[in-house]
């Protein structure tokens, strides 16, 4: 992968694509509207991951449009013969595309166990294709830098810090990304210098953006992470049937470990769901985030949780 980490270009978003072609392919044969749902899966190299890169999307939303000039651009490029690659039809359907994806994802800071979800995407296909260089760029590397460099901390025990360091200035492209997520993932100004230079892992096998088969009342669409007072006590998954009749106002919760395959009643004081909206049928509506809070976020995050031994940390489906 090219190092733009000291440019300040913004990012060009057809440098990829892949994920255009695969969009007028579905626009092809007439599957570009059906409604569909994926999972962005990160797998951590250790015993957690840290969200990042919501803010980012938002603001990739509000600026991005399919304009003339891009259209022009795809419009031009050809294959060996000199025949445009793109057909004027889906061209135009470009130029109309009004996005109607729900995005809902976990807050930039928050600690997610290995097996959950960056994010959960759901919409038409078409649209869902077109957003993936966006979601991985966005979401998934932003995540991988700011898991990175908290899971340092976390190594050295440093779950705290006197002042919360100004935020660093960054462009708007994949080198400016990587400063904010290693901010927001707690990294020192000398840590955040040195992970300019460093390269983007490959992403492993079942990661990045995944189709996820909807048979009626499977997918995983929230999770619920059950408090007694900031003490967390497990992450019970949910599907959208559950969710609709999980009350939010009981004091327990009985779920089926995935670590152990039995049923386990956890009695809480307090509850989060995770996964909170970004887009809502295509409108950003995540306010511009602070990144100081951010970064304290990650750390009370991984403060509550260092006292867990996460391998056995109870977690599994709403019984």
């Amino acid at each position: 992968m090219p190092d733009t980490s000291f440019s300040t270009t913004p990012f060009d978003w057809l440098s990829d694509l892949d994920p255009v072609f695969a969009a007028q392919e579905s626009w092809m044969n007439g599957s570009y509207n059906n409604q569909v749902m994926f999972h962005l899966a990160y797998k951590p190299e250790g015993p957690f991951s840290i969200a990042c890169g919501a803010g980012l999307l938002a603001e990739h939303v509000r600026r991005f449009r399919f304009s003339f000039d891009i259209i022009s651009h795809l419009g031009h490029i050809t294959d060996a013969r000199g025949r445009s690659v793109f057909q004027e039809s889906y061209l135009n359907h470009l130029q109309r595309l009004r996005l109607r994806v729900q995005v809902n994802v976990a807050p930039e800071g928050m600690l997610l166990l290995p097996g959950e979800p960056l994010m959960i995407v759901q919409g038409p296909l078409g649209q869902i294709q077109l957003m993936q260089s966006a979601f991985n760029r966005l979401v998934w590397e932003s995540s991988h830098w700011a898991t990175m460099a908290a899971y340092s901390r976390w190594k050295a025990g440093r779950w705290k810090e006197e002042d919360t360091p100004a935020a660093p200035a960054y462009p708007f492209n994949p080198g400016g990304w990587k400063i904010r997520a290693s901010y927001i993932g707690g990294a020192s100004a000398d840590e955040i210098l040195n992970n300019v230079g460093k390269s983007m892992r490959e992403p492993f096998k079942g990661e990045g953006l995944v189709r996820i088969e909807q048979a009626p009342g499977e997918p995983l669409v929230q999770i619920r992470r059950l408090f007694k007072s900031n003490k967390p006590l497990g992450d019970v998954w949910l599907t959208q049937a559950h969710e609709e009749v999980a009350s939010v106002s009981r004091t327990k919760a009985v779920f089926k470990d995935s670590v152990t395959g039995k049923p386990r009643e956890v009695q809480m004081t307090r509850f989060q769901n995770i996964y909170q909206p970004v887009l809502v049928k295509g409108h950003p509506v995540l306010a511009p985030p602070r990144l100081g809070y951010l970064r304290q976020r990650m750390l009370k995050q991984t403060e509550a949780f260092h006292h867990e031994n996460l391998k056995t940390y109870p977690h599994g489906w709403y019984m």
